[in-house]
């Protein structure tokens, strides 16, 4: 009985909500040779240390079995980072998805790599195992999303809601203290001027917006709220005001992106700048959201940009 009742209290504070200046998340891509190098992980640990880093979206790779299955990769590596980073107070989410896998003939897969995740947590000792999966399944980077009409582009994230709603439930079904999370862009609760959905996802009865549906299900988003700039109509504080405003309401938390990676055009981002002028601007974010009990703090995109990035 004492055992049941310590287990329950375990699962209830693993799923709680931390407060938002407790987190910080930033997602990581060159795992398996930070995870083979102890020099590398010691490095990683430290420049988290320094930033207040709480939460690495750590990219994850599968192997493809004939029947399906979908068991992790280098695995034992990854039990020994796990367990590293555990003692330096650091939680792991694995990171995986593909465009491609929005669509419903590829749910079948999302659902094997969670499964892999499972077994994989599982079959390792408490501290070596990770602490959520975070899915970046982008259905906007898929090719027929640019020729795609609007309804078309609904159905395209309807089945993007459907996939995170499955995975989910599978996840926290078998191990109800994982965290489940996902990336999702800004413009997901867009709304026309009379206030509605621009894309309209109608799930188990209900419409709304897409980001809507996800909070419902997910413990927490990671906008990739990719700007320049905090301020202005076109800012990273407006952009992300009505997901948080929707978390507020729900279980799940939102982490608001920054990038300073160079990808995409200029003003997507603070590549060029220092580290110090993108924490001045990204200072209102954690000013203006810091009440909201919706918000979960700043994530960096991405560790290899941001260890590069001048000072």
């Amino acid at each position: 009985m004492r055992h049941a009742l310590a287990l329950l209290l375990f699962i209830f504070l693993a799923a709680a909500k931390l407060p938002a200046a407790e987190m910080r998340g930033m997602w990581i891509y060159k795992t398996d040779a930070i995870a083979a190098s102890p020099e590398a992980a010691d490095q990683l640990f430290a420049f988290c240390a320094q930033r207040h880093i709480t939460e690495l979206f750590w990219q994850v790779h599968f192997e493809r079995l004939p029947d399906g299955g979908r068991p992790l990769k280098n695995t034992e590596p990854t039990r020994t980072f796990l367990q590293r980073a555990h003692a330096r107070s650091l939680r792991i989410h694995a990171l995986f998805g593909d465009p491609s896998h929005a669509l419903r003939a590829k749910h079948g897969i999302v659902l094997a790599s969670v499964d892999g995740i499972l077994t994989f947590n599982r079959e390792s000792p408490s501290d070596a195992r990770f602490d959520g999966m975070h899915l970046d399944i982008e259905p906007h980077g898929l090719p027929q999303w640019k020729k795609a009409d609007p309804a078309q582009k609904c159905d395209l994230l309807t089945q993007f809601v459907e996939v995170n709603h499955k995975a989910a439930s599978k996840a926290h079904t078998a191990e109800p203290g994982l965290i489940y999370g996902v990336d999702i862009v800004f413009w997901l609760d867009k709304t026309t001027p009379e206030g509605k959905p621009d894309y309209p996802v109608t799930f188990q009865g209900t419409t709304k917006d897409a980001a809507k549906h996800l909070l419902d299900c997910v413990d927490h988003v990671a906008i990739m709220s990719y700007r320049d700039t905090a301020e202005g109509k076109n800012g990273i504080v407006s952009l992300v005001a009505k997901t948080i405003a929707y978390a507020d309401t729900t279980k799940a938390k939102v982490f608001v992106g920054a990038k300073m990676a160079d990808i995409g055009p200029k003003m997507e981002g603070f590549y060029g700048k220092t580290e110090t002028q993108m924490m001045a601007s990204l200072k209102s974010v954690d000013d203006t959201y810091h009440p909201h009990p919706g918000y979960a703090g700043l994530a960096f995109f991405m560790y290899e940009a941001f260890k590069i990035m001048p000072p």
